[in-house]
């Protein structure tokens, strides 16, 4: 027993010398085979994980965008936060007008004085919405806030319009005074 199995095979009679140089060829094409399988296999592999730390520098560059965004925003909030209590008007404790005003599809009131409404009206006075309530400010600096959010501003007195009047209307010749009150 000290002869290979193919040795041992041919002895016997039970395989020829051509089936056993077939499987010789066949044993020698696999072993390449196999040699260049690993190194495609690596190089495929390598390949994905390049493409996949592409996809994670692609990813984490977005993620800073959106945070350096959400940071640029909260600091814009901040500063219009900032500018509205600085030079935010109180109305007086003892205020008698209800004035009311639309913001977001919803009406707001914000109780005020006569001098406080007429100042709204002639437009030195702007409306501000704030994260905890709305404030009366000064026009110049209505602006100054309606440039860095404009959707903080509820409103101006120079803002045209939203709901102008219907050229059919029979009451066009009987305008609302300004002083009337509900």
């Amino acid at each position: 027993m000290a002869g290979s199995l193919k040795d041992q095979l041919l002895k016997a009679g039970v395989a020829s010398r051509k089936q056993a140089k077939e499987a010789e060829l066949e044993k020698r094409r696999k072993r390449k085979k196999g040699q260049k399988g690993p190194a495609k296999e690596d190089v495929e592999r390598a390949a994905a994980i390049e493409a996949a730390r592409r996809e994670k520098l692609e990813k984490d560059r977005e993620l800073n965008e959106r945070r350096k965004q959400e940071q640029a925003q909260r600091a814009q909030r901040a500063e219009v936060r900032q500018l509205a209590e600085q030079h935010a008007i109180q109305p007086p404790r003892d205020a008698e007008l209800r004035y009311n005003f639309v913001w977001r599809n919803k009406v707001h009131s914000l109780w005020i004085d006569p001098s406080l409404r007429g100042q709204l009206a002639s437009g030195t006075l702007a409306l501000v919405a704030t994260d905890a309530a709305f404030v009366l400010v000064p026009a110049p600096v209505g602006e100054r806030i309606r440039e860095r959010d404009p959707e903080a501003v509820v409103q101006t007195s120079d803002e045209p319009d939203t709901h102008p009047p219907a050229e059919d209307d029979p009451y066009a010749d009987f305008p609302i005074p300004d002083d009337l009150h509900w």
